[in-house]
């Protein structure tokens, strides 16, 4: 059990500092709007990964088969990284737009989360070789429960702490810095969506 346990932590943060375009969102909103901007958007990461991770255990194969399913969520996770690009160089203040409302802005930031770790299919197969990895290594059922539970734990305390890590930084930086830390960002959300476009087409 404790091996599962820090198994299950070790992994978790591997993937948290895997950089991708969580980690960067993570970074700009918690510059721009604070570490609790950041903490919403791990939570909306940790519920999709918790949906990925019983889709494994319990089978994929169970689930309804959709014809050219990955080349749509592909095609879909596209769309959200180049409008999230777009809104991130065209900003021209810390003022987020979208929500009016407190609880507007923390159903903002956990449906970013959410939206940017469920449109890239290879977290869903990765949770499955992860799945299929514990049953090769014979892990018993309270034993795999115990690893998931650590990894989601990793993955969420190592976000919180990169959001508020980030947050501390805003003090040093003046308006001209963030508005380049947004146009940085906003290009990697673009160029993501492109390397996603590409991985639709060559699943034609």
């Amino acid at each position: 059990m404790v091996y599962a346990f820090l198994y299950g932590l070790g992994t978790g943060m591997v993937f948290s500092l895997m950089l991708g375009t969580v980690f960067f969102s993570l970074i700009q909103n918690s510059i721009d709007y604070g570490y609790k901007s950041g903490v919403f958007i791990a939570l909306g990461v940790i519920i999709a990964d918790i949906i990925f991770i019983l889709a494994a255990i319990f089978g994929a194969q169970y689930l309804p088969e959709i014809d050219n399913f990955d080349f749509y969520v592909n095609l879909l996770g596209f769309c959200l990284l180049i409008a999230l690009g777009i809104v991130s160089i065209t900003k021209k203040n810390s003022q987020l737009v979208y929500p009016k409302t407190q609880w507007g802005s923390n159903l903002y930031f956990l449906g970013n989360g959410f939206l940017l770790n469920t449109l890239n299919p290879a977290n869903f197969f990765i949770w499955v070789a992860i799945v299929a990895k514990l049953t090769e290594d014979n892990f018993l059922i309270n034993e795999v429960i115990v690893f998931f539970i650590a990894c989601l734990l990793a993955i969420f305390g190592t976000e919180v702490g990169i959001a508020v890590f980030a947050s501390r930084l805003k003090k040093f930086f003046t308006p001209k810095t963030l508005q380049y830390v947004n146009r940085i960002a906003g290009i990697i959300f673009m160029l993501f969506g492109v390397k996603l476009l590409l991985d639709a087409f060559e699943l034609i």
